[in-house]
């Protein structure tokens, strides 16, 4: 292989593998389908052809990818004119956040419940609204005081007049979340107006979670759980925050940043919840 193909090769795999969701799985069927197509080449005596078939495959790489994640690029679309302001918020944790989360999902129960109780996962949500996120770790020192909440549904595809239904009560429909691909989180946001604020809260994050999306709310709740009785690494969750929030000021940026150190509590929430 001469060294203007591993360049180009190189080239092509990383702007091909940034784009790509993130699973290892096909980044590994990625390295291996590139360089066996390669000695393909070589092998069917089509050597002198190798640069070109390799930038298409490339090319051809990107375009797939980009079009795999043309739902998420929708999303943060949506998100932009939904949320509007991107301004970091954070705020200790107060009771008045339980009331919130239950005043809440007393309200769009009233809406949904008696309708749509069937299609909801019998174990994760079995009366409707689940309460995930920062906001529900209780005692925790810094959190974002928009309330992150999840159902859990049943059913393949978000039914049509369930997302109408949601809509009515308030919800816009922003799209697939970013840490799913084609659609197995519908994501919906209820943002309070300021002027309401003081008796609401900030508003809803809210989470409809279809089957391949279950292990994600498990492990989320079991995180919050984990935060909630161990105050050692929720503390270090928060000076954590506390720290991001002192250089930075969006929320993308700060979410993105969290990630230093979320992987590791998950992966102990993991281990906390097989010792239980």
């Amino acid at each position: 292989m001469d060294l203007r193909l591993i360049k180009i090769w190189i080239l092509s795999f990383i702007v091909a593998l940034g784009l790509m969701h993130h699973s290892r799985t096909r980044k590994m069927f990625h390295i291996v389908f590139i360089l066996c197509l390669y000695s393909l080449i070589a092998l069917l005596g089509f050597k002198e052809y190798a640069i070109r078939i390799i930038v298409l495959y490339g090319f051809i790489m990107i375009i797939w990818t980009l079009y795999e994640r043309r739902l998420l690029f929708q999303t943060f679309i949506n998100l932009y004119y939904i949320r509007k302001d991107n301004k970091l918020i954070l705020k200790a944790w107060t009771p008045k956040w339980k009331e919130e989360f239950q005043n809440e999902k007393v309200r769009l129960n009233k809406i949904i419940l008696s309708k749509w109780k069937h299609i909801f996962h019998e174990e994760l949500s079995p009366d409707g609204l689940v309460h995930i996120g920062s906001t529900s770790i209780e005692n925790i020192a810094l959190a974002k005081p928009f309330h992150d909440v999840a159902i859990a549904i049943t059913r393949k595809h978000l039914p049509q007049n369930f997302r109408e239904d949601l809509e009515k009560a308030g919800y816009k429909y922003v799209g697939a979340a970013p840490h799913t691909l084609f659609c197995q989180d519908h994501w919906f946001f209820n943002v309070t107006p300021m002027n309401e604020i003081g008796s609401k809260g900030y508003g809803f994050d809210l989470h409809v979670l279809l089957p391949p999306a279950h292990q994600w709310l498990r492990e989320s709740l079991n995180f919050c759980q984990y935060l909630t009785e161990n105050p050692i690494d929720r503390d270090r969750y928060s000076r954590l925050k506390s720290e991001i929030a002192q250089t930075e000021t969006e929320i993308n940026v700060y979410a993105i940043k969290k990630q230093k150190l979320v992987p590791t509590l998950l992966e102990r929430s993991r281990q906390w919840v097989k010792t239980r």
